[in-house]
C-alpha cells in the first residue's frame, strides 16, 4: 500500500517534458508545471512561435508570465528527502541487541539469526560457543536468504536447472549428482555393452551345443537302428530252414534277395 502511495505521488510530481521529478518548478498559465530548465529548452525550440502547454496543449502566445510554485517545490524537496531515508533504511541493518537499535550491525550471524554492531559481536569472536556459529554480512532479509536445506548457509548463486537460488552446499551437492549420474551412465553404457557381447557368446555357444547334442542324438539312433538291422538280417541269412525250403512265392523270393543285399553292405 505504501509503495503504491509513493508511486502515485511522483507520477504528480513528473515533469511532462523530461519525465523526471521536478526541478525548479514553474507554474504556467493553465495550472501545470514545467521544470525552469525544460521550460527553457521548449521556448528556445520554438522562439517565435506561440508557446503551448505540454500537458493541455493550451496556447499562450509568443510571450507569457510563469511564476515559480513554491509549495509544489516544497512538496518535490519532502518527496526527495523521504526517498534518500527510505533507501538509506533499506540499506542499512542495525543491531537486534541494542536497546534503541541505532547502532549499525556489523555482522550477521546466520545460526542465532541476529544482526550484531561491533560491540555485540565480539562474543561470537571471543567465545569458543559461538566457534561454530557462521557470520556473514549484515543481512536485512535474512529469513528469506536462509537456505531451506542447510540453516547455516545462505543463499548466493542462481541455478539454471532449477531456476531457484542455492547456497554452496547446494550448488557443490548438484556438481556431485551431475558428475555421479555421468559416471552411471558410462557405466550403464558399459554394462550394455558387455551384456550385448556376452549375449552374443552365449547364443553362439548354445547353438553349437544343440547341434553337437542333435549330432550325437542322431548319430546314436543310426548306430542302434544299424545294430537292429545287422542283427535281423544274420537272423534271417541264417535261418536254418532257409538252406533246405526254396521260398514258396515270388516276394519271399524278393525279400530273401534284399536280405542278402542288405546283409552284403553292412557287412
Amino acid at each position: 500500500m505504501e509503495d503504491a502511495e509513493k508511486t502515485r505521488l511522483e507520477e504528480m510530481l513528473m515533469c511532462p517534458v523530461c519525465q523526471d521529478i521536478f526541478r525548479d518548478p514553474r507554474q504556467l498559465p493553465c495550472g501545470h508545471s514545467l521544470c525552469m530548465r525544460c521550460l527553457e529548452a521548449v521556448m528556445e525550440h520554438s522562439p517565435d512561435g506561440p508557446f503551448r502547454c505540454p500537458d493541455c496543449r493550451a496556447d499562450f502566445g509568443p510571450i507569457i508570465a510563469v511564476h515559480k510554485s513554491y509549495a509544489l517545490a516544497n512538496i518535490v524537496e519532502d518527496f526527495r528527502l523521504n526517498s534518500r531515508r527510505r533507501k538509506q533504511q533499506t540499506q542499512s541493518v542495525y543491531c537486534d541487541c541494542c536497546p534503541d537499535g541505532r547502532n549499525l550491525a556489523t555482522k550477521t550471524c546466520l545460526k542465532c539469526e541476529v544482526s550484531l554492531c561491533a560491540r555485540h559481536v565480539r562474543g561470537h569472536l571471543e567465545l569458543p560457543v559461538f566457534s561454530g556459529h557462521p557470520l556473514v554480512t549484515p543481512l536485512r532479509d535474512l529469513l528469506e536468504r536462509k537456505c531451506p536445506r542447510h540453516e547455516d548457509e545462505v543463499l548466493r548463486y542462481y541455478c539454471n536447472a532449477s531456476r531457484r537460488y542455492v547456497c554452496n552446499i547446494c550448488a557443490l551437492e548438484s556438481r556431485r549428482h551431475k558428475e555421479a549420474a555421468e559416471a552411471a551412465r558410462v557405466l550403464r553404457r558399459q554394462l550394455t555393452e558387455f551384456m550385448d557381447q556376452r549375449f552374443d557368446v552365449l547364443k553362439e555357444q548354445i547353438g553349437e551345443s544343440i547341434e553337437s547334442t542333435l549330432s550325437a542324438a542322431l548319430k546314436e539312433q543310426q548306430n542302434h537302428a544299424h545294430h537292429i538291422y545287422t542283427t535281423v538280417v544274420e537272423l534271417l541269412v541264417n535261418h536254418p530252414m532257409k538252406s533246405h525250403a526254396p521260398p514258396e512265392t515270388e516276394d519271399q523270393g524278393t525279400t530273401y534277395d534284399l536280405l542278402k543285399l542288405w546283409s552284403g553292405k553292412l557287412s
